[in-house]
């Protein structure tokens, strides 16, 4: 029907249409999250599944092998990473529990233990001829004193707004049950339609090619073959980049002898994906429950070689070997990338910086360069 209206009115129509299909994709969008996650997590592994193709495998074959093969290791890290965060919780629930009951002078709970490690390390220092003051960690008998006192003065008032704040407690809990499920629903649906993409992707986009106009077909073609290389190449070289210095670090903590090495260390490698985040979060947290164990200076030298033998080895062993130049940015393009995409839009901005910026670069090349050009040789 559109086919037969003049081209003015048809492209209008179209335009319209597309317009549509926008608003009805943003109302509908928290459905099609998984979707297009699934779709993104696919184009990341085609590479990956062809190559195994090429190794006498049927396209069936190599998905079920790629799928059996992610479905194993990860079971087999969300195993080591839950026992030893249900040890840790236990710890700090059975270190509250003793202190609670134990008399007086006994059963010293987990703050207390701190400062005690936090005194020596002052000692050490000042018998090393340094001039520090005494690190007082917050006083917790005294927020919870200052707590008890508030609730006495202003009893009263908050009997008449309890109602108020339960219905809002009830409003918080719906919310947060809401994203469990969203959230229990990703884990399920975006494998199921990354499954089902990996057998389709060619045919996708070839459909989608066959609607670019004729005249910039082969470009427009190159151009999303270009920024799909890009974009699928960097995730899956951090992925991997990340996995592999998680591991390097969990091994690593785990021989140094610091607690809990393995939750630590796979931590730090998954925030690793966000420039700057992974190595001071997973240092910040071992070489804190590290303390009461090793000491401060202990905890310190351990953490601090492992972290530093892990930066070493991301920066000069995992990414020239997986990741290499593939965006073919500029190192100070990098940096202000990072910035800008921080300023914008936070550890989300950080995440996608790099490949924004490697896209904008792309389009760039291919559309605003030969204008220029073409602008700069027009003779007078």
């Amino acid at each position: 029907m559109l086919e037969r209206l003049s081209r003015t009115k048809r492209n209008l129509a179209l335009l319209v249409l597309a317009g549509v299909v926008v608003w009805f994709c943003w109302t509908v969008r928290s459905v099609l999250n998984p979707l297009l996650f699934g779709y993104l997590l696919a184009y990341i592994l085609h590479p990956l599944v062809l190559k195994v193709q090429r190794r006498g495998l049927s396209q069936r074959a190599a998905v079920n092998l790629i799928f059996a093969g992610g479905f194993v290791l990860s079971v087999l890290v969300l195993v080591g990473l839950f026992t030893q965060m249900r040890a840790l919780a236990l710890e700090v629930y059975d270190s509250a529990k003793e202190s609670a009951t134990a008399p007086p002078g006994e059963g010293l709970p987990l703050h207390t233990q701190l400062q005690h490690r936090l005194d020596e390390f002052s000692g050490t220092l000042r018998e090393w001829g340094l001039e520090v003051g005494p690190w007082v960690l917050p006083d917790l008998d005294e927020a919870r004193e200052l707590a008890q006192t508030f609730l006495e003065r202003y009893g009263d008032q908050a009997g008449r707004t309890s109602l108020a704040l339960a219905g809002k407690g009830l409003a918080f809990l719906a919310r947060f049950l809401g994203g469990v499920f969203s959230l229990a629903g990703l884990f399920v649906l975006v494998p199921l339609y990354t499954y089902y993409f990996l057998f389709v992707l060619g045919d996708v986009h070839g459909s989608i090619q066959r609607y670019f106009p004729r005249r910039e077909r082969a470009r427009l073609s190159r151009v999303a073959e270009r920024i799909g290389e890009v974009i699928s190449s960097f995730f899956r070289g951090r992925l991997t980049v990340a996995f592999s210095k998680g591991l390097f670090l969990a091994v690593g903590l785990t021989l140094a002898g610091m607690p809990y090495g393995f939750l630590f260390g796979m931590l730090s490698g998954a925030l690793s994906i966000i420039p700057f985040v992974g190595a001071f979060v997973g240092f910040a947290l071992a070489l804190a429950v590290g303390i009461l164990e090793h000491g401060v200076i202990g905890s310190l030298v351990r953490a601090g070689l492992v972290f530093g033998a892990g930066e070493l080895v991301e920066g000069y062993v995992l990414v020239p070997k997986i990741l290499g130049d593939r965006l073919g940015l500029h190192p100070l393009v990098v940096f202000f990338a990072l910035l800008a995409g921080g300023a914008a839009l936070g550890m989300l901005g950080l995440l996608i910086a790099l490949p924004l910026t490697a896209t904008l670069v792309i389009l760039f090349q291919e559309f605003v360069v030969p204008a220029l050009e073409q602008f700069a040789d027009e003779p007078k």
